[in-house]
């Protein structure tokens, strides 16, 4: 998943598709949506928060959100971010937030079918921490473990 960057040179990104994410009419608190749990109770199975995560996202809270319609990609080949932001038109343009990745993974919480990858291959998400760094976020497997790097 890449955002809702529009390509400008497709080399390293092939369009695959549109996601809606509906209206959030309330604030997204991170610490309070993502927690480590793989029960059958949990909206979300989340196996693994690294520890850069932590210090650098669950501390966040973002505003309620309208309705976003959100364009996701396939990497062609491996790459470091630089190429893939530059391809998706911009940092602004590649932007995700938290609360948008987390309603994704609420559509797939047990590891459904669904626009996010639940093959082993990590779903990439830019987003900005709580000090407007942006780290390209990394959701691999079904059951999230959650890793940002950039």
């Amino acid at each position: 998943m890449l955002g809702n960057a529009k390509i400008v040179q497709a080399e390293l990104l092939e369009f695959v598709g549109t996601a809606i994410i509906s209206a959030i009419a309330k604030k997204f608190i991170a610490k309070d949506n993502f927690i480590v749990d793989t029960s059958k109770k949990a909206k979300v199975k989340i196996s693994y928060l690294e520890d850069n995560f932590r210090e650098n996202f669950l501390g966040k809270t973002e505003e309620a959100i309208p309705e976003i319609v959100l364009r996701y990609h396939k990497l062609r080949k491996s790459s470091v971010d630089k190429p893939i932001l530059a391809e998706l038109g911009g940092k602004e343009k590649a932007e995700t937030t938290l609360t948008e990745m987390f309603a994704l993974m609420e559509k797939q919480g047990n590891g459904e079918s669904g626009c996010l990858l639940t093959n082993g291959y990590a779903n990439i998400f830019y987003i900005h921490d709580v000090n407007g760094v942006l780290w390209a976020v990394r959701l691999p497997l079904g059951r999230w473990w959650l890793e940002p790097g950039c």
